[in-house]
């Protein structure tokens, strides 16, 4: 999630959420963001998250867009850095939040949801993109169609965390080590 921080002279900060894509600032009701401000033009500058990272565009201002204290006309917007769109200025934050089930997508099928991770390149697959073997045994290994490394469900450590407290439960009722729940799916 990328949180925006107004700073006003009074002290005041004001927070918002963006999403991916553009968000304009200026003075105008126009903007996404409204800044009062006289310094600010109507249309100030826009800024774009993208998968890459947050970017600020001026659209030609009358007083100008800084990124720590030099004018801009496009530059990336980095946490830590200080925006200053006329004379106020502007943060950013950006958190490492889970994306939610809904959004995970398939890297070859972006509209399938994914259900698979693979674990060495990180990328997300849809069970119809990842290469199963069956090995001796009867268990599967899933290999990525990408890297060649071993996928994963991505329920895999929140289910790991359901099988380890279903294995530490059976320990203590019975008092002794037993099979694992469930370890065929998981290894």
């Amino acid at each position: 999630m990328v949180k925006l921080i107004v700073h006003t002279d009074e002290g005041h900060k004001y927070e918002f959420k963006l999403k991916e894509g553009v968000t304009r600032i200026g003075r105008s009701s126009v903007a996404d963001i409204m800044i009062t401000d006289p310094s600010v033009s109507r249309l100030h500058c826009e800024i774009e998250v993208k998968e890459d990272g947050i970017y600020v565009r001026d659209l030609d201002s009358s007083n100008g867009t800084f990124l720590d204290g030099k004018p801009i006309t496009y530059a990336q917007f980095l946490p830590g850095q200080v925006l200053q769109v006329g004379c106020v200025q502007i943060t950013v934050e950006q958190s490492k939040s889970t994306p939610s089930f809904e959004s995970l997508t398939c890297y070859n099928h972006p509209h399938y949801p994914a259900s698979m991770r693979c674990r060495e390149c990180g990328k997300l697959f849809c069970g119809a993109c990842v290469h199963v073997i069956r090995r001796v045994g009867g268990k599967y290994l899933r290999l990525c169609p990408i890297c060649g490394g071993r996928c994963e469900p991505i329920t895999a450590v929140e289910a790991g965390s359901v099988k380890n407290t279903l294995n530490t439960f059976f320990r203590r009722l019975f008092g002794k080590k037993t099979q694992d729940v469930d370890s065929q799916y998981y290894e």
